[in-house]
């Protein structure tokens, strides 16, 4: 992403001390004023709680009051530490990672996003929050309007032997575990030679927040598109796979976004990008529809858990309804 571009102060981010004693308790009692910041700033920042492990990433969100989300499919093998907790997603610390919603490309999704620092990175490596009720006023009006309209299509192609596989992705047994899934899930799919699974859906690209009515915008259009691979990487896998590609997206109606496009849309997540200093013990809770997260290159051997909490599905009749294609 561009650095010439202008970032907020971390200071406008709302944050928060916990007490040294009952911080857990303390963290039950401001529930509700979290959860205003929350729908007003997108995110909250606490520093100073006993975050050392899974339990207390739970206790954390139970104190919340906020319900567990499991979600349906998953990008790539991320660690599972049981009641609800995971690692963040695999990538590698020495890359940027570019901005994204959690489960944004499935019909389910969690609303909001808790994430624990057990141990910080070293150096200055920080995460890029992103406001997507902002992002849209800094894209060129007729991408904006053709994702509104249209949404997003991913296409995701498993290969045997290669990355993740179909059973962990979405946590089922057999072919016909899995299509009972993607008819729930609205995911068509296409059985290629040598066991190659390919699988297609259509997601609205922007959506209502379900409480303030805000539009949001609500994809992985960047993060999962083959053109913001390393150019090097990205020819040694069309070279293996051809156009099935491992991940890819389209527009709603199938035609591809161009370099231009990915190139507008990394600039507007960073022109609405917040950066957050890490220390031991912070939660940072955010709300998933709202603000979009990804990194700075991280130095050291940064520790993370992450917490995904309430279901949520675009709500009928707004402008999250799935789209039906270009128009």
């Amino acid at each position: 992403m561009s650095e010439t571009v202008p970032t907020l102060r971390e200071e406008l981010l709302p944050s928060f001390d916990a007490p040294g004693d009952s911080p857990y308790t303390w963290l039950r009692d401001m529930a509700g004023t979290l959860r205003d910041h929350l729908l007003v700033h997108g995110a909250v920042l606490v520093h100073g709680l006993p975050m050392d492990g899974p339990d207390s990433v739970a206790t954390a969100r139970e104190a919340l009051g906020i319900a567990r989300h499991t979600p349906t499919e998953a990008f790539n093998d991320r660690g599972d530490f049981g009641d609800g907790v995971l690692s963040p997603i695999t990538w590698p610390g020495e890359r940027m990672l570019c901005p994204f919603q959690e489960g944004s490309f499935s019909r389910t999704f969690p609303s909001v996003v808790l994430t624990a620092c057990l141990t910080p990175p070293d150096g200055d490596g920080r995460t890029h929050l992103s406001d997507t009720r902002r992002l849209l006023d800094h894209l060129p009006a007729p991408l904006a309007e053709r994702v509104r309209t249209t949404g997003w299509t991913l296409a995701r192609t498993f290969h045997e032997g290669f990355g993740i596989t179909w059973r962990k992705a979405f946590s089922v047994p057999d072919r016909a575990a899995l299509e009972e899934l993607f008819e729930a899930a609205g995911i068509s799919a296409e059985w290629l030679p040598g066991g190659t699974l390919y699988t297609v859906r259509r997601r609205p690209g922007v959506v209502d927040h379900p409480v303030t009515g805000e539009e949001c915008w609500f994809n992985q259009i960047s993060f999962l598109n083959a053109g913001n691979l390393d150019p090097a990487e990205r020819a040694i896998m069309v070279k293996a796979f051809g156009k099935y590609l491992p991940m890819n997206t389209y527009s709603g109606g199938g035609s591809p976004f161009s370099d231009d496009d990915l190139a507008a849309i990394l600039h507007a997540y960073d022109s609405v990008r917040i950066d957050v200093a890490w220390r031991r013990g912070d939660l940072l809770i955010t709300d998933n529809i709202i603000m979009a997260q990804g990194r700075s290159a991280f130095e050291g051997t940064p520790e993370f858990l992450v917490a995904l909490g309430e279901d949520q599905s675009p709500r009928p009749g707004s402008r999250g309804r799935e789209p039906e294609g270009d128009r």
